[in-house]
């Protein structure tokens, strides 16, 4: 989930608020969780690094830094000190050969070109933070000016001393920055660190329900019903992924946490895909329904559907690993997903390539189908009552599954553009929505009077059954013409 992409990122980036109480936390989530647990470490690295803190300077010469001994009034604060990167894996500083250059720009954005000395302050902010990272979000590029104000691109704003720290990464600079509104950060706290994990921790819990349910009862295990079935435990199991990894991201062993951004990542396809089955087979029952009657049998389509669903979640999982880790592709013109640094994807470029672009797709799909079939539906002069009741209560997933997604998409592309904006906050209530469908879909395909009749049956007896729901026993006494149709027509 990135923060501002709404929910699966707000979601996705469960994983990388851990830690900062933010929600335009990208990378600093894992880091400021991992720096928890690594005080005596990094006393031991300013204790290293003490001649710059106290007194050193660096020369800044264009291009490059020169640590000397003189004095200097301008301060820059570097998160891991001289020479040394943020390994985001170890989530610790290391010495590295190469680190990305210090360099000063004016405010109109022209580099400065003259050497001056600068003092060099090496340590971790304390203090609530967010990461910049220009290389994977253009809208995060900074600079960083000659009286040690950095100064942020998209919307003018500056930052001064004590409030942001650089953080160099494997050739890349990023940037720490303070949250500087204790009520933004209580808020961004209480929403992102607390309702979000327990909204999908109880949201797993009901589509769990919602498929057991499913398993007990024959009745509901049509077509549709097992396309339901699939759908609701991928997107059960990608749910329990993200709070997997928002809660453990840091303590997370590397190879585990590529496993589980690739799996969250593979799950998530999939629950979009069957969606986009359910779709498709209503279209064929509403609109060409002598197509699912030339003798092939429920079995032969959902084996179809199948490879349908699995397989194209497969193939474009496949291409994001192969893109990442590959040797062969190393220089593809595809942007990198990069699972080993967030356990999920690292850039915007990627997440749109390998998730937001076929998730559109696959929406847009849905809209058609659900619009052409809804037309086709109440055009006929006679529809078929179950035909009518089917429809009706897939229309309400798409509308849960399908339009609140089209939202998080929105607010997706949205809030690139309007990055750091009050109004983002709009977007919090379809992250909700979305993060709660599990409950919602339990409430509208199980808690039915003919589904719940047929649980307590299987789990309890059928004499149980008839004095628990007496009224429905004698509804069902009263058809003595089509007993058996009508009640299982009554449960789907």
């Amino acid at each position: 989930m990135k923060p501002r992409a709404g929910l699966l990122f707000s979601l996705l980036l469960l994983a990388l608020l851990t830690g900062t109480g933010s929600d335009q936390s990208r990378d600093t989530g894992g880091i400021q969780q991992g720096l928890n647990g690594l005080e005596e470490e990094e006393a031991e690295q300013k204790e290293e690094q003490e001649s710059f803190v106290d007194g050193g300077v660096a020369v800044y010469n264009g291009d490059g830094v020169d640590v000397n001994i003189s004095s200097s009034n301008i301060t820059v604060p570097l998160c891991c000190g001289v020479g040394m990167t943020f390994n985001m894996t170890m989530m610790k500083c290391e010495p590295a050969a190469y680190t990305a250059p210090v360099t000063f720009h004016y405010e109109d954005g022209r580099p400065v070109e003259y050497p001056f000395m600068y003092q060099i302050q090496v340590g971790f902010l304390k203090c609530p933070a967010y990461s910049l990272s220009p290389e994977s979000n253009p809208d995060d590029a900074f600079l960083l000016l000659p009286e040690g104000i950095l100064k942020l691109e998209k919307g003018g704003a500056q930052i001064g001393e004590g409030e942001f720290c650089l953080l160099a990464t494997e050739g890349e600079l990023h940037a720490l920055v303070c949250f500087r509104h204790e009520d933004q950060r209580e808020f961004n706290s209480v929403v992102y660190q607390t309702l979000y994990p327990v909204g999908l921790i109880i949201s797993a819990i009901f589509l769990g329900a919602t498929f057991i349910v499913y398993c007990l009862v024959m009745e509901l295990r049509d077509l549709l019903g097992r396309c339901l079935m699939c759908g609701v435990l991928c997107l059960c199991i990608a749910q329990i992924w993200i709070v997997i990894i928002q809660m453990g991201s840091s303590q997370l062993p590397t190879n585990l946490c590529i496993a589980f951004g690739i799996l969250m990542h593979f799950f998530y396809l999939a629950a979009f895909l069957w969606l986009n089955v359910i779709c498709f087979n209503v279209f064929l029952t509403v609109c060409r329904k002598n197509l699912l009657q030339t003798g092939v049998s429920p079995s032969r389509w959902f084996l179809v559907y199948s490879c349908y669903a699995w397989g194209l979640s497969l193939l474009i999982c496949s291409l994001a690993v192969a893109r990442d880790f590959a040797e062969n592709l190393q220089n593809s013109f595809l942007p990198k997903p990069n699972f080993e640094a967030r356990c999920w994807f690292s850039g915007d470029d990627a997440l749109i390539i390998f998730f937001y672009g076929p998730t559109s797709v696959i929406l847009g799909v849905n809209v058609i189908l659900f619009c052409v079939s809804a037309y086709k539906l109440f055009s006929l002069s006679k529809s078929s009552e179950a035909r009518t009741f089917q429809f009706t209560m897939y229309l309400k997933l798409f509308v849960l599954m399908g339009v609140t997604w089209i939202f998080e998409v929105i607010s997706f592309f949205v809030q690139r553009e309007t990055y750091g904006s009050s109004t983002n906050y709009i977007w919090i209530v379809f992250d909700l929505i979305n993060i709660m469908q599990g409950p919602i879909i339990f409430f509208v395909f199980v808690c039915r009077r003919a589904v719940l009749v047929r649980v307590c049956e299987v789990l309890c007896g059928v004499r149980v059954a008839k004095e628990t729901f007496p009224g429905h026993y004698l509804n069902a006494e009263t058809d003595t013409v089509n007993n058996e149709t009508t009640i299982k027509h009554s449960v789907i």
